[in-house]
């Protein structure tokens, strides 16, 4: 019973401390750094947190407020507290607003646990550069990776920021992360099947410009992106495929070749683009100059297909070894 027994001194304290902290989160929310100040003299803790495990610092890094986040720095604020909502740090949040400037005084404010910090996982395995690719937030992808944030963190799902930029549509990042060597192929080239499956020909030409293997193989049925191509009856990516080395003798689990699944799922086939296209691949023979380029592109290795600018060639051929002018809507 003694434990519980709370005198109305400290009752009265109490209800003070709470309209402190009422006040003082207003304070950041609004950017006032003459209040901020008042209530950290006051008492308040810039660690304290509300019902949902926000610090002063999470508020300050989702509003935006920069100057006010400097002071609780100063004042002992740790960036490295997580919320109870995902287990977020206050860098999830700048990530989450594209707070670039916010976040580059978290990460140079205590050098020595910018490591810590930069790769932080969140309760799902999120870091920072998970929730900046999520968003689309390139500057801040640019931000992380220029402070040695790992580009390929493995979400708890086992999920990297490249699969959701790729998931998301958010080309800009998808092109930063491959700029910064992101595993392009990572899950058996997930980023190169998820784009076949949703018809988005941008990206995968992007990828398969950027060195994505278009013979990886599904783990579950062993199906190629051709496979899929096929399957969606999608005769541009069927030829962006096969331009790009996709072989159309590739067997699923079935045994089945591309030319073969699509048979076994379309009836009336025989006037579609996508048929003729996958039958005259299949019959045909790739020519020499075809053969040379993949050849070419092979031997340069994706890691380092974007220095093909540098080689000295021509800038016809240079062109051609990138597929610059190549039409793949054919008929």
């Amino acid at each position: 019973m003694a434990n519980r027994i709370v005198t109305r001194k400290q009752s009265r304290h109490q209800v003070t401390m709470s309209a402190l902290d009422r006040d003082v989160r207003k304070a950041v929310a609004l950017g006032d750094v003459a209040k901020v100040r008042q209530a950290l003299e006051a008492g308040i803790s810039p660690n304290d947190v509300d019902e949902n495990g926000w610090t002063l610092l999470h508020l300050a890094a989702s509003r935006g407020r920069d100057r006010v986040l400097r002071i609780l720095l100063e004042e002992g604020g740790k960036p490295e507290i997580k919320d109870i909502i995902g287990g977020f740090t206050c860098l999830h949040y700048a990530a989450m607003h594209g707070r670039t400037r916010l976040a580059r005084l978290l990460l140079e404010y205590d050098k020595s646990r910018r490591c810590e910090l930069v790769d932080t996982p969140s309760r799902d395995g999120w870091t920072p550069l998970h929730v900046a690719a999520h968003y689309g937030r390139d500057s801040f992808v640019r931000l992380l990776v220029a402070y040695s944030a790992a580009v390929d963190p493995l979400s708890a799902k086992g999920t990297t920021p490249l699969q959701l930029a790729i998931i998301r549509e958010k080309q800009s990042c998808v092109k930063v992360l491959l700029d910064h060597q992101a595993d392009i192929d990572v899950q058996r080239g997930f980023p190169l099947r998820y784009t076949i499956i949703k018809g988005n020909h941008e990206a995968a030409r992007l990828l398969l410009n950027r060195g994505a293997d278009p013979n990886l193989s599904r783990e579950d049925d062993g199906q190629t992106p051709l496979h899929l191509a096929a399957i969606k009856n999608d005769s541009h990516n069927c030829r962006l495929l096969y331009s790009f080395g996709a072989s159309c003798h590739a067997c699923g689990d079935d045994g089945k070749t591309p030319l073969d699944t699509y048979k076994d799922v379309y009836v009336n086939k025989e006037s579609s683009p996508c048929f003729k296209f996958l039958q005259c691949a299949t019959s045909h023979p790739r020519t020499l100059q075809e053969v040379c380029r993949l050849t070419i592109r092979q031997a340069i290795g994706k890691s380092r297909l974007h220095l093909l600018d540098t080689l000295p060639l021509s800038v016809i051929m240079r062109n051609y070894l990138r597929f610059k002018y190549e039409d793949f809507c054919g008929s």
